[in-house]
């Protein structure tokens, strides 16, 4: 008794993935003679419709392959069968095979001029690239090129370092040569600067020893003008009054001479004060 069927299969990816051969195969190990399978969509997922006619026992064998098996890139969500037979007609297997050989022949030529298009594409791109490097390849000569020049700047710049070094190597055996001739004069002048402070401390000295000389003789006539002027005075008082005029012409004496002893001493002092700064400040 002949059935047919028809077999809904649902996924997320049935299509283009041998779905419609892999059927087909098993429907000629199993003599079926009437096959038809076609990609679908229903509600924006892929469907795989299947339909099949033949021997009862046959079309329950092939329902269970479809149930169990699918090909190895298949995602399958569902595989429905229509509960009641199929009544339109349905192409042989033959029909079936050669209309799949020729889809899939029309498949092979559109994703061939589908390549050539994308080989089209890429070569244009691949000439793109090519001239994009060429470019590149120029702006490398260009920077090449500055680089020597930059290169052939820092060696000059480096000959006038060497240079300069040289002058500078000169510069402080110059100043090092100097520096040893200053050094000299500088010990003649302070060998010269010890021999001045040794004559002033001597001459300090007898300078010093010079004020107390006189201080003394100073003190001694100090001494003796008062003898005399005590007994000067005893006399004096001895007199008549016609000798009062000489009396206060000692008296007059007696201080100009003290006047004189002052000024004298606070020269002195002034000389004395005064060789000292000066010894200081060298």
């Amino acid at each position: 008794m002949t059935v047919k069927r028809r077999i809904l299969i649902k996924g997320r990816k049935v299509h283009n993935v041998g779905y419609r051969p892999f059927l087909m195969e098993r429907a000629q190990e199993l003599k079926i003679p009437n096959f038809h399978a076609k990609n679908i969509k229903e509600n924006g997922k892929q469907v795989v419709d299947v339909r099949v006619g033949g021997e009862g026992g046959r079309i329950d064998s092939f329902l269970k392959f479809v149930n169990e098996n699918r090909p190895e890139l298949a995602e399958v969500e569902n595989v429905s069968v229509e509960e009641k037979e199929y009544e339109e007609d349905i192409m042989t297997l033959e029909d079936f095979s050669s209309l799949l050989s020729v889809l899939q022949l029309s498949k092979i030529v559109q994703a061939e001029l589908r390549m050539i298009e994308m080989q089209k594409q890429a070569l244009g791109k691949h000439d793109q690239t090519l001239e994009k490097q060429d470019s590149m390849l120029d702006k490398q000569d260009s920077m090449l090129d500055k680089q020597d020049s930059m290169l052939d700047k820092q060696d000059s710049m480096l000959d006038k370092q060497d240079s300069m070094l040289d002058k500078q190597d000169e510069t402080i055996a110059i100043i090092k040569a100097g520096n040893e001739v200053l050094a000299g004069k500088q010990d003649q002048i302070l060998g010269k600067q010890d021999v001045m402070i040794e004559k002033q401390d001597k001459t300090l000295t007898t300078i010093k020893s010079g004020v107390d000389e006189m201080r003394e003789s100073r003190e001694e006539n100090k001494t003796l003008l008062l003898d005399f002027h005590h007994d000067t005075i005893q006399r004096f008082d001895n007199l008549d009054a016609k000798y009062g005029k000489i009396a206060e012409n000692m008296e007059r004496i007696l201080e100009e001479l003290k006047e004189e002893r002052k000024e004298y001493r606070e020269t002195v002092e002034r000389l004395v004060n005064a060789i000292i700064e000066s010894r200081k400040e060298k």
